[in-house]
């Protein structure tokens, strides 16, 4: 059986009781939801008429299928699988409990609803809210709050006489309340006039009060205006005046007092300056005409369209089905979702094209675009701000736009060029060029940050260059052993003494103050004299201040053994050994326990030699051959003994601790050591630099000191050769100081320098713009993000010297475990030799005397006369 003749028997039997073709066009339902309780005494009125409207849409215009209605009175209905379309009638509330419940089932939901309604999304479904002519400001806000055109958390709307109480206060509703698109916001309000008659006195001065009275901490405000249209430009000119307007806030002014015979707003971009972001909603409703509208209108025009769509959709899948097999269009033919999606064009293309209900009511939107337009090259001569028209609304199919409402705030600059100036000046501007001078490629850390702010706010950039001092490299050498991948190699770098952000070209300063370019890339001191003639931005580094010494030595460990004790506990602890030798003596010889016991003998501690030798022993831990007999004197042995205990661990512990971690000469890590040995060691800075001029307006003593007994900056390998005698010291930036000692390190392959632990007079380095730019905020916030996400460091780390055996003891001494060597043992091989000598020498004069003691007795004894 063909499908053209399985299609007739349908329609002749009757689409809802024909099944067995596979299409669900054919036998397509709709429920018609009309609430009783909504529509009041005008239901029956309605249902008649939905009924009558049905018969002839079915007859004249479905003519390729038929539908199936079901038509409920209530809506607390069941959403039934067969359905293909719902159309509702009711308020608000039940319209959305409706959808949710069609979604589930993907169904074509059309919406005719209550007022101040939010509007389904419009992938799902149509939503067509009933409004009086004149009430169309609260449901034309809150169609742009579901579309997240006005996702403001805070609205300040400011308001004249002209608006009543009744529509104030079904605005306030509707910015506020908290839909399933959007969150609730907070408002505050401001009333222009207080009286209908307060409008023809003094305009002026009262717009004027009014917006002065507004917080001067509203830099990030939204503001919506709900005015006339004769005081647009009265309140345009105030907000300002009194500086309420900036690239931060968003202005937008809704004139409902207008119609179509107003084309344009484009006389008000006079008041609209650079950076502002400004939007004009206006009333353009057609006058002296005739227009369809209501209910009735709105659900014959939408029933009209959704049949026309169906019958498309009949046409075009019986066109399909027939050129294939059954079991084919059964693996081919649309979804229910995709049917849904097909109608859903369909309706809103006939609407937009055909529809007539309420049509007479339009409103428009208009905006201006005012970034970066004061520096572009105009072929007119056309004020800063354009006016763009970018939407309008109607109530049937809401807001339709074709650009942004505040365009600067979503895009930016819109891919604006920029004209720029820079100089260069590594690491921070690095200019590559090319053999024959022109610069082909920008580099550095600000370039770095253009890049970002570029892509961030949405503009290219021109770069015009001023010559310096500082003349690009030629040369693309690239270290990239240190991470440089610039045109700048790092011996660039360190060798590039003169390198300053202290001082630019004087033509950069004069083009940023002229606004001649948008911004000056190029790093800058922050100072309060250059502060009153250009900006700047949040600093994008900080540089702190230090110096560079020689590296302090380790000292001698000749005498390590005798480093445990201070010189005084040394004297005390000979003294003592000298002293308890004789308190042996006489403890022993006092006692008279010996000659009560008899044992009384000529040896052992009998002597005070020996005593004092004993005592000595102990201390070494060698004991003796010989213990006193007595208590009392073994009682000064057992003390003696507790002391050699404390004194012998304590000697050790603090002998390991010497071996472990050399000792190095007293470092000087502050200015105040510095000033301390300014007899032995002097030291100098870079003049005409940010340190010297704090020097000079200091009051502090230090650094009234440091300036008074600075020296003249010597020539660099001068420089280089008394800072490693130790005799001078040189104060910079600790990057510029980092990279001498790289370059030191590169050159001896030795550690010789090290730097200061105290950092002191911070320079704040950032990128300048012209005084009173209006986007110097949001600059900031982009810079602000750089550094929280770390970037701005990162780059300024790749310029820095990488890490070497230099690096690790620039921070403290070494830590690790010491092995130990010559050095540390020598000072006992000194006193094996002294002992050694001493010795010898004894021997010696031993022998002397007891030669001199023999020959002293030799001649006492008689010799016999022999004749």
């Amino acid at each position: 059986m063909s499908w053209s003749i399985l299609f007739c028997l349908c329609v002749i039997v009757g689409v809802g009781e024909c099944q067995i073709f596979p299409s669900l066009m054919t036998n397509a339902t709709m429920a018609i939801v009309i609430d009783k309780e909504y529509l009041g005494d005008d239901y029956d009125n309605f249902r008649n008429k939905i009924e009558e409207f049905l018969e002839y849409a079915k007859r004249e215009i479905l003519r390729h299928g038929g539908i199936y209605i079901q038509m409920f009175a209530w809506p607390a209905i069941s959403i039934k699988r067969e359905f293909s379309a719902l159309l509702s009638i009711t308020s608000c509330k039940e319209t959305w409990r409706l959808y949710r419940a069609a979604k589930r089932e993907n169904l074509l939901h059309i919406a005719i609803s209550e007022h101040d309604c939010a509007r389904l999304p419009q992938n799902m479904a149509i939503t067509i809210p009933i409004i009086e002519t004149g009430q169309e400001t609260p449901q034309l806000l809150l169609d742009l709050r579901t579309n997240r055109l006005l996702n403001w958390k805070h609205t300040v709307i400011i308001y004249d006489n002209f608006i009543t109480d009744d529509l104030l206060t079904r605005v306030i509703k509707v910015l506020t309340k908290r839909t399933s698109q959007v969150s609730s916001a907070g408002i505050s309000l401001m009333s222009l006039f207080t009286n209908a008659s307060a409008f023809y006195d003094d305009i002026n001065g009262v717009v004027r009060s009014k917006l002065a009275g507004l917080s001067e901490n509203m830099q990030e405000s939204h503001f919506i205006a709900i005015v006339a249209y004769e005081l647009v430009e009265i309140i345009m000119t105030f907000a300002k005046e009194l500086k309420l307007t900036n690239a931060q806030t968003q202005w937008l002014y809704v004139i409902s007092n207008t119609n179509s015979k107003v084309k344009t707003l484009k006389r008000l971009k006079q008041f609209i300056m650079e950076g502002d972001n400004v939007a004009f909603i206006y009333n353009n409703t057609l006058i002296n005409g005739t227009c369809n509208g209501g209910v009735a209108c709105h659900i014959e025009e939408t029933l009209t369209g959704f049949m026309k769509g169906l019958d498309d959709a009949i046409v075009q899948e019986f066109e399909m089905a027939s050129q294939v097999s059954e079991e084919e269009w059964e693996a081919i033919r649309p979804t229910k979702s995709e049917r849904t999606k097909y109608l859903l064009d369909k309706m809103k293309k006939y609407l937009m094209q055909s529809g007539s209900c309420d049509n007479c009511t339009k409103w428009k939107f208009e905006t201006g675009e005012t970034w970066g337009r004061e520096y572009q090259v105009m072929e007119t001569d056309e004020s800063v701000a354009q006016i763009l028209s970018v939407g309008t609304w109607r109530p049937s199919d809401g807001a339709t736009l074709v650009d942004e409402l505040f365009p600067h705030v979503t895009q930016g600059f819109r891919r604006k060029t920029l004209p720029l100036v820079s100089f260069h000046n590594p690491p921070w501007q690095i200019l590559k060029t090319n053999a024959s001078g022109d610069v082909v490629e920008f580099g550095g850390i600000v370039f770095k940050i253009i890049n970002e702010l570029a892509k961030n706010l949405n503009f290219t950039y021109a770069v015009e260059i001023i010559k310096s001092h500082n003349p690009p490299n030629v040369s693309a050498t690239i270290a990239s052993s240190y991470g440089l991948n610039e045109t700048s190699s790092f011996m660039d770098l360190i060798n590039n003494s003169e390198t300053t952000t202290f001082r630019v070209p004087q033509g950069i300063l004069e083009l940023v103050h002229n606004k001649t370019v948008a911004m000056g890339a190029c790093a800058y001191t922050v100072t309060e004299d250059n502060k009153k003639i250009i900006n700047f931005t949040d600093p994008i580094s900080i540089q702190a201040y230090k110096f560079v010494v020689a590296r302090p030595k380790v000292l001698s460990r000749a005498l390590l053994f005798i480093s445990p004790f201070r010189g005084d506990t040394w004297i005390c602890l000979s003294t003592t050994i000298i002293s308890m030798g004789p308190i042996l003596f006489y403890i022993h010889k006092l006692s008279p326990v010996y000659e009560y016991k008899g044992i009384r003998s000529k040896g052992g501690l009998a002597t005070v030699q020996n005593c004092i030798w004993y005592m000595y022993g102990a201390l070494l831990q060698q004991g003796g051959m010989h213990l006193p007999y007595a208590d009392s004197a073994r009682i000064i042995v057992g003390a003696w003994w507790l002391v050699v205990l404390v004194i012998g661990t304590t000697y050790c512990g603090n002998l390991v601790a010497y071996l472990t971690f050399p000792k190095n000469e007293a470092p000087i890590t502050t200015l105040e050591d510095l000033i301390k040995r300014s007899d032995t060691i002097s030291w100098s800075y870079s003049k005409n630099s940010f340190f010297e001029a704090q020097l000079k307006v200091s009051n502090d003593e230090t650094y009234m000191k440091i300036y008074k007994g600075a020296k003249e900056k010597p020539n660099k390998r001068n420089m280089i050769a008394e800072i490693k005698a130790g005799r001078h010291v040189y104060i910079d930036w600790k990057i510029k100081l980092q990279y001498m000692i790289k370059q030191q390190f590169l050159e001896s392959d030795t550690c010789d320098f090290a730097l200061g632990s105290e950092e002191f007079s911070d320079e704040q380095i950032a990128l300048i713009v012209a005084p009173h730019t209006p986007y110097l905020s949001r600059i900031n916030q982009e810079i602000k993000k750089l550094h929280q996400m770390g970037l701005i460091q990162k780059w300024l780390q790749d310029y820095l010297p990488k890490k070497d055996k230099c690096w690790m003891k620039k921070r403290s001494i070494e830590v690790n475990n010491h092995t130990v060597n010559l050095d540390d043992m020598q000072g006992s091989f000194f006193v094996l030799f002294i002992g050694c000598f001493l010795s010898a020498l004894v021997v010696g004069i031993e022998k002397c005397w007891c030669k001199k003691v023999k020959d002293k007795r030799q001649k006492k004894v008689v010799q016999p006369f022999i004749s």
